[in-house]
């Protein structure tokens, strides 16, 4: 998957020279957390973030502050209190390298640009959007997880027997790295013929461990 496929296209964003009453205004009528910053031109210099906009006005317990917060908010610009220089990805580069990225660096969301141009934004909400819909959690079906061996005719050999009763499959996952000269597969499958396909697994010599979405136990 790539980012493309799961980011906001042309995002709204805010001039470097609106104030942060603006910026704040903007995130609260949209709904939104995050707001790339351009200079007039309309190339990318920051973001800003409802974080960014609470941490620079002025604290309440703060006697010393001249001015109340809205004073602040509004003779004070978006370019006072943005990231500079964001971190960005293009749009298509791998969902997975954006997620990486974002854990290692503690940022949650990047701008998106191609050729330099900003043309979309990416946040941790999508990639969470975007696990769930791998993981078939928008479609009702059986989960199945299973320890199989490293050889891959084991992994060829479960997908023959789901072809051989007619299960469809909503989603797969694999963890490579389980157990030594173990994998473990987690699939989620429809099909009227559940029962024999799971007789037929364990005789194949997979180790069902959990099942979830049938009443019957098997």
């Amino acid at each position: 998957m790539f980012v493309r496929l799961w980011m906001t296209e042309n995002p709204i964003t805010i001039i470097t020279t609106e104030s942060v009453a603006t910026a704040q205004a903007v995130m609260e009528e949209n709904g939104i957390r995050r707001l790339p910053v351009v200079d007039n031109a309309g190339e990318l210099k920051g973001i800003v973030s409802v974080k960014d906009v609470y941490n620079a006005l002025p604290s309440i317990v703060d006697g010393s502050s001249a001015g109340s917060g809205t004073t602040f908010s509004e003779g004070t610009s978006v370019a006072e209190i943005m990231t500079s220089g964001p971190m960005s990805v293009g749009s298509m580069t791998p969902l997975e390298t954006v997620a990486k990225r974002m854990r290692q660096h503690k940022v949650g969301a990047m701008p998106v640009l191609d050729n330099g141009e900003l043309i979309g934004i990416i946040t941790e909400s999508d990639i969470f959007r975007a696990f769930i819909e791998v993981f078939g959690g928008n479609e009702d079906g059986i989960r199945v997880e299973m320890i199989m061996r490293q050889e891959s005719e084991d992994f060829y050999g479960i997908l023959n027997i789901l072809k051989r009763y007619g299960m469809s499959v909503i989603a797969l996952t694999i963890h490579n790295n389980f157990g030594k000269n173990q994998r473990l597969l987690t699939l989620k499958i429809t099909g009227e013929e559940f029962e024999s396909t799971l007789v037929a697994l364990r005789k194949f010599g997979v180790q069902v461990n959990f099942i979830q979405g049938v009443e019957d136990d098997f």
